[in-house]
């Protein structure tokens, strides 16, 4: 019963960052433009790791998806449940509300950006889309999920490829933001040159972005340095 547990967690999340990869070019397209190098760039790389290590939790199961009562790992996990939560009611409940407009109506935009091509989706369609399939929510609630078991890296091979995919792909995110805040360098082929340095730091996207990929960075790196031991060997200690 264990394995088919652990088989129907690898398969959603396994559809889950399938779907995030193929929405993610029309989300660039709707964002930015025709900048290929936001979507095909390294970090994204680390989607493509992650999916190897679900894959391979779909035929061998090793994650240990029993609560782990650690508080640091708690803390860490509903900190990014909390960050999913905001990201829900920002986009879909008080943005609504402050622009007056319905949930329920039609959003226009601009496809690819600057085209002058307007498409018309459902506002439903469009923000479900924009909040629960971004990198952010994604690897929030993979995360959000697994820091809260027993899971360790040294006992679950499958962990080892989500952890090292996570690590390539929240590291590289780093390194875009601190670029930019720091020496005004924009990785992300013009997305973040529309604000200055105080204007991208009051986005509150931006917040939860940093945020997660910090938690799920430290936690990822904390893990693959066997900073969390696995339970079979904490019982005999």
């Amino acid at each position: 019963m264990s394995n088919a547990s652990n088989r129907i967690f690898a398969f959603i999340f396994f559809m889950i960052v399938l779907l995030l990869l193929l929405w993610m070019p029309a989300w660039t397209k709707i964002n930015v433009g025709d900048a290929p190098g936001v979507i095909y760039s390294p970090p994204w790389i680390g989607f493509l790791v992650i999916l190897i290590g679900l894959a391979y939790e779909i035929f061998r199961p090793s994650l240990n998806l029993k609560r782990d009562t650690n508080r640091k790992w708690i803390l860490a996990g509903v900190s990014l449940f909390l960050i999913i939560l905001t990201m829900i009611f920002v986009q879909e409940i008080w943005m609504p509300y402050k622009h007056g407009y319905s949930i329920l109506g039609m959003r226009s935009f601009e496809f690819p950006f600057g085209s002058d091509n307007i498409i018309v989706w459902p506002q439903l369609l469009f923000d479900f889309l924009n909040t629960h399939f971004t990198d952010t929510t994604v690897l929030s609630l993979l995360f959000g999920i697994l820091f809260l078991t027993n899971s360790t890296p040294q006992t679950s091979k499958s962990y080892k490829f989500i952890l090292i995919g996570a690590l390539i792909f929240t590291t590289f995110l780093m390194f875009g933001h601190l670029s930019f805040l720091i020496f005004g360098k924009d990785p992300t082929g013009g997305y973040y040159s529309r604000f200055t340095r105080l204007e991208l730091l009051s986005q509150y996207w931006f917040q939860l972005d940093f945020w997660s990929e910090l938690i799920i960075l430290v936690g990822a790196l904390c893990l693959l340095f066997k900073c969390k031991r696995p339970v079979a060997i904490a019982k005999t200690n």
